[in-house]
């Protein structure tokens, strides 16, 4: 007898119950339900998305690890932080571990970030700050220039600092200055050909690897995972702008 998509579901939150080393209690204590809703959830007997979501958060699984076309589950994933999670609960019993482990993850995000983007830049001769000048004239559309004073504005550079990432990428062949016609006195850097090019190439090169993870995500995956960083950046914006 086939097992239905339900059980499918029930047995594979009951495999990442057990491999957490969890009672039923437990996941429900950390999931905020009571135990026979996960009980019932373990059987197939009930199972509603919005309680599902609430049940697999504590495990690691994404709220949408079940396929919405099929109907069918997929694998259960593990990251290096979940190991810690009884750790940091041991360490600050009064402190949820998925503070931490949140924490733990943009961290780790941070650091693929920028070794993707200093690898991949470094096979045009550039570093990951330089790549960033020639992302910020992107940015600025059509023809893709701006002064001096506007990119450091932009990326929070001093212009000393910027002077001398603008003279390495011209030696590249990624930008070039040419007259301000609202100011005889003043330049304009404009990203050429090969600046965009070299963009293109970080993007869809195969050590690219961030970009095409999340490339790779469904609209709806990626909507799911901005939403909430976006919130929490926000937050963070207030509150380091209240610290100025």
């Amino acid at each position: 007898m086939c097992e239905s998509p339900e059980n499918s579901v029930g047995a594979l939150l009951k495999q990442a119950r057990l491999a957490a080393g969890w009672t039923q209690r437990e996941l429900a204590r950390r999931a905020g339900v009571h135990q026979p809703q996960v009980a019932r959830m373990e059987r197939g007997e009930d199972v509603q998305v919005s309680l599902l979501a609430r049940i697999a958060a504590p495990l690691g699984l994404a709220p949408g690890f079940i396929s919405p076309a099929a109907g069918e589950p997929t694998p259960i994933t593990h990251d290096s932080v979940d190991a810690n999670v009884e750790t940091w609960r041991t360490a600050w019993p009064q402190v949820d571990p998925e503070v931490f482990a949140v924490l733990a993850r943009l961290t780790q995000a941070g650091r693929h970030v920028e070794r993707a983007t200093e690898r991949t830049a470094a096979l045009h001769g550039m570093s990951g700050r330089e790549v960033m000048v020639l992302g910020a004239l992107r940015r600025k559309g059509a023809p893709y220039e701006s002064t001096p004073t506007g990119l450091k504005q932009l990326l929070w550079l001093s212009l000393p600092g910027l002077k001398k990432r603008l003279d390495r990428l011209e030696a590249l062949g990624m930008v070039t200055r040419v007259s301000n016609p609202l100011d005889r006195r003043g330049l304009m850097v404009r990203l050429t050909a090969r600046g965009h090019a070299a963009l293109d190439d970080l993007v869809t090169h195969p050590r690219a690897i961030v970009y095409q993870a999340l490339i790779e995500m469904t609209p709806t995956e990626r909507s799911r995972l901005s939403g909430p960083l976006r919130d929490l950046l926000a937050r963070l914006d207030r509150e380091a702008a209240l610290d100025r």
